[in-house]
């Protein structure tokens, strides 16, 4: 089946509204771009006077073409923008691409003629590019749709002739893209789309990530992202990428403060959270880079490898001290350079000189310039047991070998189903690099890129790993009953309900109105027992002096209400005082959070860190999106720094981890079963108790989402 998109990013014909004579100007440019491109199909420049321009027939209107184009290119005014669009979907037009800016960019009235531009596109179904867009060039089919003064026409012959993996970059800032696709070109990378999303009135980047994923040209996806307008959408792209095994490498700014105001300045968009994009990157096995260069050093990874499925590298190096260098670098980014068993050394010992190394790395030294040792150890390493992936060492400024080992080399990048990436500490002679890239082996002039393709490689292996279920859904009903009798905000007594229906457990407690109740409700369940003001308008009991711990017997507890009782009241007289919680102190333990938030686009994330107040002294928090296995929650809990805590530190026992798995993992699941209607969860503190049993949920806080007007 056709993709939607097919008509715009390779259409058959294409007009250019506000085309000019002119190829220096803007107007002109796009449309002498198309030509020098090699666009094969008609071209109608639209001008409501001129007759031809640039050696073209040209149209007053689009009604006038001699037939409904798949794509029009759309340079005037932004005033008369929606006027056009509504006579090319009147004429049959099936997309349309709008250069023009002073759309929202711009703010205040100009965002009201924005909505129109989305609004001829819902109504009419005709896709719409932009406003405020670069445009966009199909390497393969030969659309150069773009005014950027940054092509290199050049190169777009050998670009379309190769047939191996390809790399579509998709880029909400204008320039970026093509400045990326120019950095690609000095590494003798293939692309197959550059495309530039502008304002995403219609079309926005989610589109273009569904679009890629079903180009058979396209095998990798890197992305410069300001914002993901539609989290579901891209969420589902990017999932239906995963399974088709096509990467996507991101760079998403808005990590700073400066960068969300940015963001929102430059295409009128709002940053959404950092930490729930990070979450939705690290489940789907997207790559997240800070910049252009590590962006293209994962993508080169990512194109040419096959999967890496360990992180054990061995290197062969013309320099010991490089090779060791490179060894530390990589050892620096988690990967291991074990030595090489006995009988692997004995076979590299056979050939190198006295003064070379066969342990790992493998300096086969200078030598290796007169002779075939380069590519000899590779093939022993390719064949070696405890590697996953090989790194080559070498001065490719001038190196007379690479001619005579190209077949060798070519051979072993086709058989070999370990990863090789090559590393030259001298820029390389521009023949050196033709060769590696004729072979179809990642050349990298940097030791860090080496360390990102590689790590690059384990993130998208580790992401293809086959899901775990999650938890079966708990009582529905019952959870529901308990949201049904609650209002905005849970207090504490109303949360237990809905986290017992889903086999959350909560400490034994009782709802006190009086000082005499609550000593009744203590000598019943205990001492000691803590007291805890119950309001749904006091949601931060302890910032309230609303709690009080260690109670030991009647008297305390009945003097603590009736003080607690006032004073609460006297600092917040209009808040809703329901009564005071009565619980047992919990036994000791590690304290805990879990707690879930409903991101806007890629709804619930749950988050894990350490509990109580040093959750927010210490930010060490780790996020996943909803819902997760035992064993993701377990991962989950890995990624904190603080993890140490739960194998028993200083003497401490460890704590029963599994249990708190079990509970995140349960969270998860009613988070994602009712999304729809829970806004915000959080248990904290959690106190886990030594391994085997169990742990305590000490306080619990649930934000329901408004309810609609009916």
């Amino acid at each position: 089946m056709t993709h939607p998109l097919a008509p715009f990013f390779a259409p058959r014909s294409v007009a250019v509204v506000g085309a000019s004579d002119d190829p220096t100007r803007l107007r002109g440019r796009i449309l002498a771009q198309l030509v020098k491109g090699g666009f094969a199909g008609p071209i109608h420049p639209v001008h409501p006077t001129a007759a031809t321009i640039q050696g073209l027939a040209a149209y007053p209107s689009i009604a006038a073409t001699p037939a409904p184009p798949d794509l029009a290119l759309i340079a005037i005014p932004s005033e008369r923008v929606p006027g056009v669009l509504e006579e090319c979907a009147a004429a049959g037009v099936r997309s349309a691409l709008v250069y023009s800016g002073g759309f929202a960019e711009e703010g205040g009235e100009k965002r009201g003629l924005q909505d129109e531009v989305s609004a001829i596109a819902a109504r009419t179904g005709m896709r719409v590019g932009g406003p405020n867009s670069v445009g966009f060039l199909n390497v393969a089919g030969a659309v150069c749709a773009t005014f950027s003064p940054a092509i290199d026409f050049a190169a777009l012959p050998a670009q379309r002739a190769p047939a191996g993996r390809r790399i579509g970059i998709v880029s909400q800032s204008g320039g970026l893209g093509f400045a990326i696709f120019n950095r690609g070109l000095v590494r003798r990378l293939a692309f197959s789309h550059v495309v530039n999303t502008g304002n995403e009135a219609d079309i926005d980047a989610s589109d273009v990530l569904d679009f890629l994923v079903d180009d058979p040209a396209t095998a990798v996806v890197c992305m410069f992202l300001e914002s993901v307008r539609r989290g579901d959408r891209f969420r589902a792209a990017a999932e239906r990428a995963l399974a088709a095994g096509k990467p996507i490498v991101v760079a998403k700014v808005g990590r700073s403060d400066a960068g969300r105001r940015a963001a929102l300045s430059h295409t009128a968009s709002l940053t959404g959270a950092d930490a729930a994009y990070d979450s939705v990157f690290r489940h789907l096995g997207i790559i997240r880079v800070d910049d252009q260069d590590a962006m293209l050093d994962a993508a080169q990874a990512l194109a040419l490898c096959p999967p890496l499925a360990g992180r054990r590298v061995g290197i062969v190096t013309i320099s010991g001290g490089v090779g060791g260098w490179m060894a530390d670098t990589l050892e620096a980014h988690g990967f291991t350079v074990p030595a090489l068993a006995a009988e692997v050394q004995a076979r590299i010992r056979e050939y190198l000189p006295p003064f070379g190394a066969a342990f790992n790395p493998v300096d086969i030294t200078a030598n290796a310039m007169e002779n075939d040792h380069r590519v000899r150890s590779l093939e022993v390493l390719a064949e070696a047991d405890g590697i996953d992936a090989l790194v080559n060492v070498s001065s490719l400024a001038a190196d007379p070998r690479l001619p005579a080992e190209r077949d060798r080399l070519a051979a072993l990048a086709k058989s070999s189903p370990r990863p090789i990436l090559f590393y030259t500490y001298p820029l390389p002679a521009p023949a050196a690099a033709e060769t590696l890239a004729a072979i179809g082996l990642p050349l990298y002039t940097s030791l860090a890129g080496v360390a990102r393709g590689l790590e690059a490689l384990a993130t998208w292996h580790a992401a293809r790993r086959p899901r775990l279920a999650p938890p079966p859904p708990g009582d529905v009903a019952a959870a529901t009953r308990a949201l049904d009798a609650a209002g905005e905000t849970l207090c504490e007594y109303e949360a237990a309900p809905l986290l017992a229906a889903y086999g959350i457990p909560t400490a034994p407690a009782r709802l006190a109105r009086t000082p005499e109740e609550a000593a009744w409700a203590a000598a019943d369940l205990g001492f000691p027992v803590a007291l805890k003001i119950q309001s749904p308008d006091i949601p931060h009991k302890t910032d309230a002096g609303a709690v009080a711990l260690g109670l030991v017997d009647a008297d305390a507890v009945a003097r603590a209400c009736a003080a607690m009782l006032e004073r609460v009241r006297a600092a917040r007289p209009e808040a809703d005082i329901r009564g005071v919680l009565v619980q047992p102190m919990a036994a000791r333990g590690v304290e805990m959070l879990a707690s879930v938030v409903v991101d806007p686009g890629f709804g619930p994330q749950v988050s894990v860190g350490l509990g109580g107040v040093l959750v927010e002294l210490l930010g060490d928090i780790a996020v996943a999106p909803a819902p997760l296995a035992t064993t993701e929650a377990e991962e989950l809990v890995e990624r904190l720094a603080g993890r140490r805590l739960l194998a028993g530190w200083r003497g401490a026992p460890a704590a029963d981890r599994a249990a708190f798995a079990d509970l995140v993992a349960r969270l998860s699941r009613l988070a994602h079963d009712f999304a729809g209607r829970i806004a915000e969860i959080e248990l904290n503190p959690v106190i886990v108790h030594p391994a085997g049993q169990g742990l305590t949920v000490v306080d619990a806080l649930v934000r329901q989402r408004p309810k609609e007007p009916t």
